[in-house]
């Protein structure tokens, strides 16, 4: 038996399959409600194979630019889309793979890494905040605003608490004064320990979070920065997805920063497939209509 997406009870029985734009699917019947429906193992509502929808996102993941996954898409799966179809996978996808995700708990080494880069949004300056877990490299904390301040400091810094199993009992930052005096507030000031050095001391480096934004700061590149505030929210929190849970770490002997934080999914080969199959067995899982 299998569960109704209709009736929402485990009493599908498989009738066969159907042949659509996807090639061949199996095809239920419900006992209890009568109705019909093809299993697409979470990609129902679209007309594209599932091998399709994922080659895109693993490309937008990686940071090729809109026109050039279009191309991609036409040459290697013979299939015609538009950017902004691409643009809705990543949207609807990493929407629902934030929440599921965020119910995962790394447990983390404690010695944290946090910064901010500046992010061009319709012309105008943007702050995303971020940070790492020296450890694991797992990104702890994130949060994307349009102001620099106290408040959007300690909204981030609460997600870093938020996070992992156990608290972190370090955190290194610039010389920034965004710092200070929320990390006292967040953590208390007695409950984790802050180093913060002006740069040219040296006293010590903030490497893993800084090699991160250069990374990211080569995908805006490619991306020619974006449109508004709402485009560059929606990519961080799919980005964040990707790197924590689908992207193989060097650094890490070839896991992801989620293995080495102790989140076992056992992916596939298909790793972007792999976790939309585990969160359609989740209860955050909704259909797409």
């Amino acid at each position: 038996m299998k569960k109704c997406p209709h009736c929402k009870k485990n009493s599908a029985i498989k009738r066969g399959v159907k042949k659509n734009k996807s090639g061949w699917i199996p095809r239920y019947s419900c006992t209890q409600c009568g109705k019909w429906f093809v299993d697409r193992k979470g990609f129902e509502g679209f007309r594209h194979k599932s091998e399709v929808i994922t080659a895109a996102l693993d490309l937008r993941a990686k940071g090729v630019s809109l026109a050039d996954i279009v191309d991609h898409l036409d040459q290697h799966h013979r299939v015609k889309v538009s950017r902004q179809t691409i643009l809705d996978w990543q949207n609807k996808f990493g929407k629902k793979l934030k929440s599921f995700t965020q119910t995962l708990k790394p447990i983390i080494g404690g010695q944290v890494h946090a910064d901010e880069v500046f992010i061009k949004v319709g012309g105008e300056w943007s702050y995303y905040w971020d940070a790492m877990d020296y450890t694991t490299k797992f990104l702890v904390g994130d949060h994307f605003s349009k102001e620099r301040n106290y408040r959007e400091c300690i909204t981030f810094l609460e997600n870093v608490k938020n996070c992992p199993v156990n608290q972190p009992y370090e955190i290194h930052t610039d010389n920034s004064y965004d710092y200070p005096w929320p990390i006292k507030k967040v953590f208390g000031k007695k409950g984790i320990i802050h180093a913060f050095y002006p740069a040219w001391k040296c006293k010590f480096k903030n490497n893993p979070i800084e090699r991160f934004h250069n990374t990211a700061k080569q995908t805006i590149k490619t991306f020619r920065n974006f449109d508004n505030f709402e485009s560059a929210d929606k990519f961080f929190a799919f980005n964040k997805v990707y790197y924590n849970f689908l992207r193989k770490h060097t650094t890490l002997d070839g896991v992801t920063p989620a293995e080495a934080a102790g989140i076992f999914l056992n992916l596939g080969r298909n790793r972007f497939m792999s976790l939309i199959e585990i969160l359609l067995n989740s209860k955050i899982f909704s259909y797409c209509s």
